[in-house]
């Protein structure tokens, strides 16, 4: 589909990496338009005369974005299979994405609307993360964390022992996000890529459990945590620390069940949630306050409900659904 877009090297949600290096970006050449970190700087200034670049703070590149009138579809991808459950973005035009009905794990090019690559995993993939240049994914009835490397090889990173692994996501300083059960008992823990616990998140300052099954995890902008619960029928979010920041369980103003799904988090740390029930995506602000839906689907008479969501650096968000063959990606910030 036509578009005037400008796409750059986009990596994940997550992780925004310098174009130079595997660190995470700091600035932005503007006339280059080039992502760097502090680092690559001086390397990225003898390639032209000082002159001819113009540098800012990568944070401060969408600052200005406002929400348009109506989302515009830029793209839709048929994927080799229905049933998918997560997506994630990767570097160029491509992202990955997983289904109940597949072992693979399969790689699409949405410039080019056609697939790239697929990758036959050990188990049964269920949520996908970009880690780098790899992807780190979770398995059905598997309670580890593996990696796909940009090789095409499978590794497993480490073990959760007895919790089961649902939701994965990789934080800013380039640690392992994971949304874990047990029982009835729900956390979110970040962990090294040796599988050492730095952080878990299981009560409020109130004792109160935060968490009964996690299914999607995200950090946004802020570094806040952000979590959907299939259980609790809610969005937790919670702030560096763990500090408890808001739930979020729907638009008050619409009758009927709320049953969160996939999360993603544009530059502004808005968050877009996947309503499996209505076949919407909620948009909320970093408060937690709704901003507005967005019809996955329009026609009502017909079933295709959202599942994984993932927002790339340039905040083109990408949908894929689990009754529905397509991968949309849609462009809502200008």
């Amino acid at each position: 589909m036509a578009t005037n877009y400008t796409y750059t090297d986009a990596m994940a949600q997550h992780f925004v990496q310098c174009q130079l290096c595997p660190q995470n970006s700091q600035f932005y050449c503007k006339p280059c338009e080039v992502r760097l970190c502090e680092g690559c700087v001086g390397i990225h200034l003898q390639k032209k005369s000082p002159e001819a670049h113009q540098f800012i703070h990568y944070h401060k590149l969408w600052k200005n974005r406002k929400l348009m009138s109506e989302p515009e579809v830029v793209s839709i991808v048929t994927c080799p299979y229905t049933n998918m459950l997560d997506i994630a973005r990767w570097g160029g035009s491509k992202f990955y994405v997983c289904s109940t009905l597949s072992r693979h794990i399969h790689k699409f090019d949405f410039r080019k609307s056609e697939g790239v690559d697929n990758s036959l995993a050990p188990g049964w993939p269920r949520r996908l993360a970009t880690f780098g240049e790899d992807i780190i994914f979770t398995e059905r009835n598997e309670n580890d964390v593996k990696i796909l490397t940009k090789n095409g090889e499978f590794k497993t990173l480490f073990s959760t022992a007895d919790w089961s692994a649902r939701g994965i996501g990789c934080t800013a300083s380039g640690h392992i996000m994971l949304g874990l059960q047990k029982l009835k008992t729900g956390k979110v823990a970040i962990f090294d890529k040796a599988g050492k616990v730095l952080k878990e998140i299981v009560h409020d300052k109130q004792g109160k459990a935060l968490y009964s099954n996690p299914y999607y995890v995200i950090e946004n902008k802020n570094g806040d945590f952000c979590a959907t619960d299939i259980v609790l029928s809610a969005v937790v979010v919670v702030d560096s620390d763990g500090g408890f920041k808001f739930t979020y369980t729907g638009n008050p103003s619409v009758d009927g069940r709320f049953d969160p799904h996939g999360i993603a988090a544009d530059s502004l740390s808005n968050l877009v949630i996947a309503d499996w029930i209505t076949r919407q995506l909620h948009l909320i602000d970093e408060n937690g306050h709704f901003l507005r839906y967005f019809d996955f689907f329009p026609n009502k008479f017909m079933s295709e409900s959202p599942t994984g969501l993932c927002i790339d650096s340039q905040d083109l968000l990408f949908v894929c659904g689990y009754d529905s063959d397509k991968v949309k990606v849609m462009k809502y910030l200008h």
